[in-house]
């Protein structure tokens, strides 16, 4: 499949998430859970930061309760003009929605720093080189080069992972892509 431009890639890959079953969707994220959940780096750290899942991303939101019922620390990220900001949750209830729609940590939470947390990071496209494809705003790329420490690890559905992307010199790579 030949797609030359990151927002070719992205409409392919939005097409794809909509036309998801929900029975396919929640195989998957278990799938996908039960692999994060079985790495060593998550199990011997001490807090995990996870994105939200939004509009059928790979789901975060049995990862983030299977990290919780571990004793993690589990921080999510809130958008703070150009900067994503992490916050401790110990469930859904301590989210309320954000920018655009994505649900983000209320102001009651605990700002959280651990820059050896792993990140499980959100993104439209990942390559087997681990170059990934988000949604156009830097914010990620912006948070690890303020903080390069973290252990990257991108989720995504099959139809994600491509052979190869179009990368940018600025773009951070991931350190493993998992899929279900």
């Amino acid at each position: 499949m030949e797609m030359s431009s990151k927002n070719e890639i992205r409409e392919w890959v939005k097409e794809n998430r909509q036309a998801l079953t929900q029975k396919q969707e929640m195989e998957w994220n278990d799938a996908i859970c039960r692999k994060i959940l079985s790495l060593r780096s998550i199990r011997q750290a001490f807090c995990v930061y996870c994105y939200v899942s939004f509009r059928h991303e790979a789901g975060t939101e049995k990862l983030i309760q299977g990290l919780l019922e571990m004793g993690k620390y589990v921080a999510v990220p809130k958008v703070e003009g150009k900067k994503l900001v992490f916050y401790a949750i110990q469930g859904k209830k301590d989210l309320e929605s954000g920018v655009m729609g994505i649900m983000e940590p209320k102001s009651s939470c605990l700002r959280i720093r651990d820059e050896f947390a792993p990140v499980i990071v959100p993104g439209i496209a990942f390559d087997r080189e681990g170059h990934r494809i988000g949604y156009g705003g830097g914010y990620y790329d912006r948070f690890f080069d303020e903080e390069p420490d973290h252990p990257r690890f991108g989720i995504a559905y099959p139809f994600q992972l491509f052979d190869s992307l179009p990368a940018e010199a600025h773009d951070k790579g991931m350190d493993m892509v998992i899929t279900p």
